[in-house]
C-alpha cells in the first residue's frame, strides 16, 4: 500500500497548489471545507489505487492512468464547493499540469539511471516527484499565490477564453503523447517535457504584461470619459456665463434707456408722464414673471 500512499499524497499536494491562487479570494471556512474532504478523498483514493493494482497490475498503463486522472475528483470538489467561474479553474489547472508534468519528467530521469524493474522504477518516481514537490515547495508556492490575473482579464471575449485554455491546450498534447503503456520514452521526449516551464513561463509573463497594458488602457479610457465629460460640463458652463453675460448687457443697456427717458421727462418738469412711464414698465415686468 506504500505505492499507493505516494500516489495519493502526491495528488492531494497537487490539488493543494491548485487551490493557492484563489486564496486571497476565498473565506477562510470555506479553504478549510476544501480541503477536509479533499484529505477525505486522498484517504478513500489508496484503497481504490490498491483495488486497482490488485486488479491490474503495477505497469506503465495503470500508473499513467492514475496519475492522468487523478486530479479529476479534486477539481470537482473545489469546483462545486467555491463556485469560481470556469475560466480561472481551468486556466489553473493547465499551469498546474504543466508544473506537475515537469517534476514527473524529471523523477523519472533521475529513476531510469538507477533501477531496472518496473515496480521500481514506478515507486521511486513517485518517492522522487514528492522530493522535488518539497525542494521547491517555497519557490512554488510563491508563484501560484500570484499565479491568477484579474477576473476582469477573463471577462474579454474572446481573448480571456484563448489566455484561459491554452495552459490546459499545451500541456494536454504532450500528455496525449505519453498516454500509452510505455515506461520510458526518449530522453528527446522528456528533454522538451523539461523545458516546457521555461517557455510558458515567459509567456505567462506576457499575459500579465498584456492583462496590465490592458488594466491601463481602460483605466486610460475611463479617464479620458470623465475629462470628456468634465469638459463638456465646463463648455456648457462657459456657455451659460456668457448668456448671462449677454442678458445683463441688454438689461443694463435698457435700464440706461429707461433713466435717461425719465431723468429727461423729469428736467422738463413732465412729471404725469415719468410716472406714466414708470406704471408702463412696471406693468412690462409684472407680465415677464
Amino acid at each position: 500500500m506504500t505505492l499507493e500512499f505516494l500516489i495519493a499524497l502526491a495528488q492531494l499536494f497537487d490539488a493543494y497548489f491548485r487551490r493557492l491562487p484563489f486564496s486571497k479570494h476565498e473565506p477562510e471556512d470555506l479553504q478549510k471545507k476544501i480541503f477536509v474532504i479533499s484529505a477525505a478523498w486522498c484517504v478513500a483514493s489508496i484503497f481504490l489505487y490498491e483495488k486497482f493494482f490488485a486488479n491490474f497490475g503495477v505497469n506503465a498503463a495503470t500508473y499513467k492512468s492514475i496519475v492522468m486522472l487523478g486530479w479529476l475528483p479534486y477539481f470537482l470538489i473545489a469546483l462545486g464547493l467555491s463556485g469560481w467561474r470556469w475560466l480561472q479553474n481551468f486556466f489553473v489547472l493547465g499551469m498546474a499540469a504543466i508544473f506537475a508534468l515537469t517534476q514527473h519528467t524529471l523523477a523519472t530521469s533521475i529513476v531510469i539511471n538507477n533501477f531496472g524493474g518496473t515496480f521500481d522504477i514506478i515507486f521511486f518516481e513517485a518517492t522522487i516527484y514528492l522530493l522535488l514537490f518539497a525542494i521547491s515547495f517555497p519557490l512554488s508556492k510563491n508563484f501560484f499565490v500570484k499565479l491568477l490575473p484579474s477576473r476582469e482579464f477573463f471577462d474579454l471575449r474572446p481573448q480571456g477564453i484563448y489566455i484561459a485554455l491554452l495552459p490546459l491546450i499545451i500541456v494536454s498534447a504532450h500528455m496525449i503523447l505519453i498516454a500509452d503503456d510505455v515506461l520510458i520514452h526518449s530522453w528527446e521526449e522528456r528533454l522538451s517535457r523539461i523545458f516546457l516551464p521555461p517557455v510558458f513561463f515567459f509567456f505567462y509573463r506576457y499575459i500579465l504584461s498584456a492583462a496590465k497594458n490592458f488594466y491601463d488602457m481602460q483605466r486610460l479610457e475611463r479617464n479620458k470619459i470623465l475629462l470628456e465629460e468634465k469638459l463638456s460640463e465646463l463648455k456648457d458652463y462657459n456657455a451659460l456665463i456668457e448668456e448671462n453675460r449677454t442678458r445683463i448687457s441688454v438689461m443694463r443697456h435698457d435700464l440706461r434707456h429707461s433713466y435717461n427717458i425719465i431723468y429727461t421727462l423729469l428736467q422738463n418738469g413732465e412729471t404725469d408722464k415719468a410716472l406714466e412711464f414708470i406704471r408702463a414698465q412696471k406693468n412690462f415686468l409684472e407680465e415677464k414673471k
